[in-house]
């Protein structure tokens, strides 16, 4: 991607959160899927003109190196509303101080009513890019907005079409360690019914899950919209292991 004059992106917190006693800047402290992600990026790219914030249930919207304490607030629609006014102040600030040439909304539709009307203050020239739909592909287009490129697999897994798997048209494009921070969240969560499975089941951690319960978080669809051997085949498409009993 060509930072030459800068990016802005603007992230939802996460449910999932480092524990430590002490302040921690929010880019740390939140520890879910896409935090994963955007810290996997800085490492590679830390020279990037990025500027990233957080829109957080609890202090609104702050900078990635704003320093936060472990708490447990949920955003809600009514609490989205209230923060709507205070939010879109803060993010015309933002605009105002720098000229960004890119930005990236990635954020569920609770937090986006706090952003409500945002559009009126996007200035000429300003490219905007929103990450939508299910955890998987919110995922894979912020990661093809910070690359600007899908994921890559390794050597080796033949099976793979570039990166790429799709189940009733709607396409997936995630690395295997991408796919399990998805469903590690949803755990950490208690999201559907993941011990759902007969005899494949893929592992998270020392889990053993269903593979349709994978796919369905990463498309969206419901388990009973595609049948066991589709979600096999999307998960093996995208390089993720799948075991049998």
């Amino acid at each position: 991607m060509n930072f030459e004059h800068g990016n802005l992106l603007i992230v939802a917190c996460s449910q999932r959160k480092r524990s430590d006693a002490d302040l921690l800047p929010a880019i740390e402290r939140y520890d879910g899927p896409v935090f994963r992600l955007l810290r996997r990026f800085l490492r590679k790219q830390p020279a990037a003109p990025l500027d990233i914030y957080i829109l957080s249930a609890k202090f609104g919207l702050i900078s990635s190196e704003y320093l936060i304490p472990d708490y447990d607030r949920r955003m809600t629609k009514t609490h989205s509303r209230q923060l709507q006014p205070e939010v879109i102040a803060k993010f015309e600030e933002i605009l105002n101080v720098k000229s960004y040439q890119k930005l990236c909304l990635c954020l569920g539709r609770d937090y986006f009513l706090a952003l409500d009307k945002y559009d009126i203050l996007i200035k000429s020239g300003l490219s905007v890019r929103i990450a939508t739909g299910s955890l998987g592909k919110k995922l894979a287009t912020l990661h093809d907005w910070l690359y600007g490129k899908p994921p890559e697999l390794a050597i080796g897994q033949a099976i793979a079409l570039q990166g790429k798997a799709c189940l009733k048209r709607i396409e997936v494009a995630m690395t295997p360690a991408q796919v399990l921070d998805v469903a590690r969240q949803a755990l950490a969560e208690g999201k559907g019914n993941p011990a759902s499975y007969q005899s494949w089941y893929v592992l998270v951690g020392d889990r053993r899950v269903s593979p349709k319960w994978v796919v369905s978080l990463l498309t969206g669809l419901p388990v009973s919209d595609f049948h066991s051997s589709a979600a096999r085949r999307m998960l093996q498409q995208l390089g993720v292991e799948i075991y049998r009993e």
